[in-house]
């Protein structure tokens, strides 16, 4: 249970986590996650607003869930740059002709380095969220996003076709 909630809360904080405090949209991999004018960065805040209100937060938890978030985000933002220009240095090394296998293999350990650093930060910022929610809370929330399709990215379960 705790990880289904764990993993929940992770499609719905990380589009919002790498939404950086310039307003500037991080690179993501889904367009699934991108800000769209029908739905803005701050929409994906599921602990403010509607939202917040579906899922019985009080006003104190949705401001602790927000400073745990606002805490978390200049940590994520730099292990998100260091991701990126890791991965930028592990490409410009694939396509230059005179690198060696020793070469590529020490940056794509430093690629990986810098993955498993952004994913500790977001898995804590992630548990704190869930420290923070009751066991109904919990629950409401699993719903919410199992109702939008699952994980982030992925369109809704279809049942199976019938032959």
């Amino acid at each position: 249970m705790f990880r289904a909630v764990i993993a929940l809360l992770l499609v719905s904080a990380v589009p919002a986590a790498a939404q950086s405090r310039q307003g500037r949209p991080a690179q993501d991999r889904t367009s699934a996650s991108r800000p769209t004018p029908d739905r803005p960065p701050q929409d994906r805040k599921w602990w403010q607003g509607q939202r917040a209100k579906e899922l019985g937060l009080a006003v104190d938890q949705s401001a602790r869930i927000e400073a745990i978030y606002q805490a978390a985000l200049p940590r994520l933002e730099s292990a998100g740059e260091d991701v990126k220009q890791s991965q930028k240095e592990l490409d410009r090394l694939v396509s230059a002709d005179k690198t060696t296998e020793v070469d590529v293999v020490r940056q794509l350990n430093q690629v990986q380095a810098a993955r498993n650093e952004l994913d500790r930060q977001f898995t804590l910022m992630l548990y704190r969220f869930y420290r923070e929610l009751n066991p109904d809370q919990r629950l409401k929330v699993k719903a919410m996003f199992e109702r939008r399709g699952g994980r982030r990215g992925e369109p809704p379960q279809r049942p199976p076709i019938k032959k």
